[in-house]
């Protein structure tokens, strides 16, 4: 009997923990969550040698607890999360580290995007969940 109830607690427990790995799909320039979470936390810190914003860190929370997206635009993000600055987060030329934050227990997991002089994001430390 106590062997069952030991196996079955594995069991619950193996499903409520839940990766927090995501990546950056280049392609559609969008951050994925790996197993179709909702990204409600996101900490952008620039990781940038430019004196007009080398000082910049962003603990983000998205706007509308609602919203089920596991896949956001990076051009979204101003418009879906509490930003306290006006102006952008991105800019050209540069290289941000981007950090999941999961609910509880779950962890965290980072990855890092670089911008090319256009403003798009031309290279990526993890461009699939694997």
């Amino acid at each position: 009997m106590f062997q069952r109830i030991k196996v079955l607690m594995i069991f619950f427990l193996v499903l409520s923990c839940q990766s927090t790995d995501i990546y950056f799909d280049i392609k559609s320039q969008s951050i994925v969550s790996c197993n179709d979470r909702i990204l409600k936390r996101l900490i952008i810190e620039c990781d940038s040698l430019n004196p007009n914003n080398s000082d910049c860190v962003f603990d983000l929370s998205l706007k509308d607890k609602k919203t089920k997206d596991s896949r956001i635009e990076i051009n979204e993000i101003v418009k879906l999360y509490r930003v306290k600055k006006k102006d952008t987060i991105f800019y050209p030329n540069n290289c941000y580290k981007i950090t999941f934050i999961g609910s509880g227990d779950d962890g965290y997991t980072e990855l890092k995007i670089w911008f090319d002089s256009y403003g798009k994001v031309y290279k990526t430390n993890k461009s699939n969940c694997n």
